[in-house]
């Protein structure tokens, strides 16, 4: 799944997610590095998971199996169909007036945020681009960094930021935090101040840009790294740290085998190297087995 052979409906889905989650950034209630507004990955797309407002319950989800967007409130399901040729704006418009019928009427900033297009959802006639085809493609591969993002993280006995949908870059996303206060140096930068404020170490999915050409995973480190490393083995074949990014790197076309255990191994490789640089202290009990039998995923 090349990124240039899908670019448009890439830019599509990904207003669509940033739609929903400006939702969960008016509602949902703060946490750190913004886990209050991921979107949770589900059996057949994404959503916000239930919100509330004004005493009435509701979520709203993209359901990328049947192509619609769903409104779930504690008696009603409503849907809009996703179709090629509706413009974001339609969507949008079809959003607020199906929600306020049914009893929620919630102002959300409309300007996409971390996207080369900054035109509001309400005007927004430029993204009209769904393909059914595409949709099905993307949620495998949501699926598959969820799978695998949770695989690595589950054992571990840290704080954690488990995996889901991070709409603001559109790339499925997890992390383990240290505890400690590392505030980012500039705070004037409204998104990365709440972002990077304690050390931690991010696992993610994207898929590509103009510079990668197709599905990648990396790793990053906050306090970000000065130095640059290796990723001879046990590193995965095809892995290795982007001197640009300072992000470790692993482009899925480049595995071969069992792609789940080589991102895995990705994952953890990437993970001892990151957590000795920043000189975590006080983690031996990480890795202590759980004391529970095993099941279906040993």
């Amino acid at each position: 799944m090349q990124f240039k052979e899908w670019e448009q409906e890439q830019k599509t889905l990904h207003l669509l997610t940033q739609m929903l989650g400006k939702y969960k950034v008016a509602l949902a209630h703060k946490e750190p590095q913004w886990e209050h507004i991921i979107l949770d990955i589900t059996v057949q797309g994404v959503s916000t998971g239930m919100l509330h407002d004004k005493g009435q319950s509701f979520s709203l989800s993209i359901n990328l199996v049947n192509d619609e967007i769903e409104i779930v409130t504690t008696e009603q399901f409503v849907t809009i169909s996703l179709q090629d040729g509706v413009t974001i704006k339609e969507y949008y418009e079809l959003l607020q007036q199906n929600l306020k019928e049914l009893g929620v009427d919630v102002a959300i900033h409309t300007r996409p945020q971390e996207m080369d297009t900054t035109t509001p959802f309400e005007e927004d006639t430029s993204h009209h681009h769904y393909s059914s085809e595409v949709s099905h493609k993307v949620l495998n591969y949501f699926k598959l960094a969820h799978t695998v993002e949770t695989e690595f993280l589950s054992p571990l006995r840290t704080r954690k930021i488990k995996p889901g949908l991070f709409w603001g870059t559109f790339d499925v996303s997890s992390a383990l935090v240290y505890n400690a206060h590392e505030p980012f140096p500039d705070d004037t930068k409204v998104i990365e101040r709440a972002a990077f404020d304690e050390p931690m170490i991010e696992f993610g999915f994207w898929f590509g840009d103009k510079n990668f050409s197709g599905p990648t995973f990396f790793v990053l480190a906050y306090p970000f790294p000065s130095i640059t490393f290796e990723c001879a083995p046990p590193f995965p074949d095809g892995s290795y740290f982007d001197e640009t990014l300072m992000e470790f790197i692993l482009e899925l076309g480049d595995v071969d085998g069992d792609v789940n255990a080589k991102v895995v191994q990705f994952f953890e490789q990437s993970y001892h190297r990151l957590k000795d640089y920043l000189e975590w202290e006080g983690c031996e009990h990480y890795h202590l087995p759980l004391k529970m039998k095993d099941n279906h995923q040993d």
